[in-house]
């Protein structure tokens, strides 16, 4: 199973179309065996349905803490939606990732198949079930539904696989149009949850730096989608391992802005 908090790649355009978002890849070291079958479980209960307990500001920060001293096997990757995500567990079908969204977080390089579109509100849907608490800063999510529209579509629907640090991105036969649904965006402390398959995508309010802890849990049947261009191509999308020193440097800011608003 890729490791569901590593989010997915999308071919970049317009957002709508039925497709799956990309499934996370396991791209880092699983935390320390003695600790994950206990911390997905306490984050869940910690994190909660609409709001999170303060205890969650702890468990992160020392999660955090260890991330940027080495003590927790992680290497930060730079996700095609412009954010770096911290794989700190990957458990069976359970995942956690720590989102750190700012101006710093870069985007992978592609290959193959035409270029994405300007739109970055890219719309996808996950194999897995997800929860979401926002750490600091502002984090919207605007849920959107998709319609089969074979006539006189704006998007077509692309199938996400990951592996081995790689996300392969193949258009479908599926073409379609997505109407909004609705958003909400979620301040400090604030938890959102989405079903796998529900298609969405995330909004970043002006554009300040933001965080978020992620879990996610794998269920049978969902594949990852994103809504690309009608006629776009198959595309091959590397995700940017960050190396030890740059790792600790995102960790590091991450602690100290969720001190800072706390």
């Amino acid at each position: 199973m890729d490791d569901p908090l590593q989010s997915f790649p999308h071919p970049r355009t317009p957002a709508s179309a039925p497709g799956r978002a990309p499934a996370p890849a396991p791209v880092s070291t699983p935390a320390p065996a003695d600790r994950s079958p206990e911390l997905y479980a306490t984050l869940d209960r910690a994190a909660g349905d609409a709001l999170a307990a303060p205890a969650l500001d702890g468990l992160v920060g020392g999660i955090l803490a260890e991330v940027a001293s080495g003590a927790r096997a992680v290497r930060a990757v730079a996700h095609p939606l412009g954010f770096f995500c911290l794989p700190v567990l990957r458990d069976g079908v359970f995942g956690v990732c720590v989102h750190v969204f700012g101006p710093a977080a870069g985007r992978p390089g592609t290959t193959g198949g035409r270029g994405p579109g300007p739109d970055t509100r890219e719309i996808h849907c996950h194999s897995w079930e997800l929860k979401s608490s926002v750490l600091y800063g502002r984090v919207g999510n605007l849920r959107v539904t998709v319609h089969d529209e074979p006539d006189r579509p704006t998007h077509r629907a692309y199938e996400v696989r990951s592996a081995a640090g790689a996300d392969e991105i193949r258009p479908t036969p599926r073409l379609v149009r997505w109407e909004a649904l609705g958003e909400r965006t979620s301040t400090r402390g604030e938890t959102y949850t989405l079903a796998a398959g529900e298609f969405h995508a995330t909004v970043l309010p002006g554009g300040a730096p933001a965080a978020t802890v992620v879990l996610g849990r794998s269920v049978p049947g969902p594949v990852d989608v994103v809504l690309g261009p009608v006629d776009g191509t198959a595309r091959r999308v590397v995700r940017r391992q960050c190396d030890a020193a740059r790792t600790a440097r995102i960790a590091e800011a991450a602690a100290r802005r969720l001190t800072e608003s706390a």
